[in-house]
C-alpha cells in the first residue's frame, strides 16, 4: 500500500522552493513513467481526478496502470502576503494546487517572527487544520508532513513553527520532517538573525 506525504510550503520562500520541487517531481516521473500511468510513486506526492465537474472525484489507485486524467498535489499553500502564491495560481503549475487547500492575508508578517507566530498563526489557525484536515481526508494512509519554510522572514520562521505543535495535536501519529532555510551571510533584511534564533528555538 502507498503511503501519502502532505507537503506544507510556508512563506514567500517555502512556496518557492515548493513550487520548484513539484515542478521537478512531475518532470522525474514523466521521464520514468513515459505512458503516463497513475503508479504508486505518484500517488504518494498526487491525487488523480476527474475535474469534469466542480468538485472533482477521485480516481482509484488500482493497479498502478490507470492513466492519469488530472494530477492535484497533495499540498497545502500558506502565505501571510498573496503574492507568490498569486503568482502560482498564473503559472503553469496553477492546476495542480487545490484552491481550498490554500491560507492566505493581506498583511504580512512584515520579517518579524513574533507577529507570524503570535498573531497570523493564532489568527489563522483554524483555517491551516481546515486546509490540513481537507488534504489529509484523500489519504488512505498518511505517513508524514514535509514542512518547507524559511527561518529569516515573518511567515516562514513564525507561522512555520507555529504550525509545527497544531500538527503534533491534531495528528500526533503522523510524522513532521522539516526542510527549513537559513538566511544567507549577505541577507539584508535586519530582522533575519532574530527571526531565525527565535524560530529555532521554538522549533527545537
Amino acid at each position: 500500500m502507498p503511503r501519502e506525504l502532505i507537503t506544507i510550503q510556508v512563506g514567500q520562500c517555502g512556496n518557492q522552493v515548493g513550487t520548484r520541487f513539484w515542478n521537478l517531481a512531475l518532470r522525474e516521473h514523466a521521464a520514468a513513467n513515459p505512458h503516463g500511468f497513475f503508479d504508486e510513486p505518484l500517488s504518494s506526492f498526487f491525487r488523480n481526478v476527474d475535474t469534469r465537474s466542480d468538485d472533482p472525484s477521485e480516481i482509484p489507485l488500482g493497479a498502478g496502470r490507470t492513466p492519469i486524467r488530472a494530477l492535484k498535489a497533495r499540498a497545502v499553500l500558506v502565505d501571510m502576503e498573496e503574492g507568490v502564491i498569486s503568482q502560482l495560481e498564473r503559472g503553469p503549475l496553477a492546476e495542480i494546487f487545490d484552491a481550498r487547500q490554500r491560507v492566505t492575508s493581506h498583511a504580512g508578517a512584515g520579517n518579524n517572527w513574533a507577529h507570524g507566530y503570535a498573531v497570523d498563526g493564532p489568527r489563522h489557525a483554524e483555517e491551516l487544520v481546515d486546509a490540513v484536515r481537507r488534504a489529509a481526508g484523500f489519504c488512505d494512509s498518511l505517513q508524514c508532513f514535509s514542512i518547507i519554510h524559511s527561518l529569516g522572514g515573518g511567515t516562514g520562521s513564525g507561522v512555520g513553527t507555529y504550525l509545527l505543535p497544531l500538527l503534533a495535536d491534531e495528528f500526533p501519529d503522523v510524522f513532521r520532517f522539516v526542510t527549513c532555510l537559513l538566511p544567507a551571510a549577505d541577507d539584508d533584511v535586519i530582522t533575519s538573525p532574530y527571526n531565525t534564533l527565535l524560530a529555532l528555538d521554538q522549533g527545537t
